[in-house]
């Protein structure tokens, strides 16, 4: 029986004829102490530039908010753009369970993309795409992160989805020696996120490669059988790997997501069968 065939999404402009963009770059494990009384863009930008970076990764778990806002997918309100966002979600005395954050820039200023799950003081749980600058620390902490040597993402307009999105720009990397080889890179809509994967290793000549990021999909075709139609979400990678299998790579992307349902799923992703909706955002790290 044959598989069915992805979804799919049509966005307002010109369709992009690069599909992936990757950069080579290498990353440095850190540890960054992140301050309380302001914004969590505020915090993460300090914290990478205190140890003389720009950027690069955080996972963040069981992080403590004084504050948090975020929004979810949701359907455009005209033919401007594919998808939206919903109204801003607002809770207090909140905890950030799970969420994977690229710390960038945008009008040459520190920006970070976050999504995530989260709990407030009531035991509800949310999941999207974090507000950062209406997000606050309840206490200084320190998380671990991969910071970034040769590569930042950076936003730019983007005629195809009609979004200011990320995309990964080579940067100096002369005050940073070492670090562990990676490829930071953006995957175009309609694309399917394992294949791409996939794909930057083969580019790349990597063997392997773990894999880290956040993005968005069209629906979801999930191994345990689950199949979301709804066209458009939030996701971050829980646990990501491209491994070689008989001299050919196999991506493994373990996602949690939202979609503009409100349904949340988590799972690992069929290869082939899950088109990207607006962007993902990818950092492929080989083993150090």
């Amino acid at each position: 029986m044959s598989q069915p065939l992805p979804r799919h999404i049509v966005h307002p402009g010109p369709v992009t004829p690069e599909r992936i963009r990757a950069v080579a770059c290498h990353v440095q494990p850190v540890s960054l102490t992140l301050s309380s009384g302001c914004d969590i863009n505020g915090a993460i930008a300090r914290a990478f530039s205190d140890q003389g970076f720009e950027g690069g990764y955080v996972r963040l778990k069981n992080v403590p908010m004084r504050r948090l806002h975020y929004v979810m997918p949701a359907a455009a309100p005209d033919d401007s753009h594919a998808a939206w966002y919903s109204e801003t979600h607002v809770m207090h005395d909140a905890v950030i369970l799970d969420a994977g954050l690229h710390a960038g820039e945008r009008d040459g200023k520190p920006f970070l993309h976050c999504h995530g799950t989260w709990r407030d003081a009531d035991g509800r749980i949310g999941m999207g795409h974090l507000l950062p600058f209406e997000a606050e620390l309840r206490d200084e902490m320190t998380v671990e992160a991969l910071a970034l040597v040769g590569a930042l993402l950076v936003t730019r307009p983007d005629a195809e989805t009609n979004f200011p999105l990320f995309n990964p720009e080579a940067r100096p990397a002369a005050q940073h020696g070492g670090g562990t080889r990676a490829m930071l890179a953006t995957v175009r809509p309609n694309t399917d996120l394992c294949h791409a994967a996939e794909e930057i290793c083969r580019s790349f000549s990597l063997h392997e490669a773990s894999v880290h990021g956040i993005g968005s999909l069209v629906g979801a075709e999930y191994q345990d059988g689950t199949t979301l139609t709804a066209h458009a979400s939030e996701l971050y990678i829980q646990d990501g790997k491209v491994l070689q299998k008989n001299s050919q790579h196999e991506a493994a992307i373990d996602i949690a997501m939202v979609d503009l349902t409100g349904r949340h799923s988590q799972g690992l992703l069929k290869r082939g069968l899950n088109p990207v909706c607006v962007t993902a955002e990818l950092l492929l790290v080989a083993p150090s």
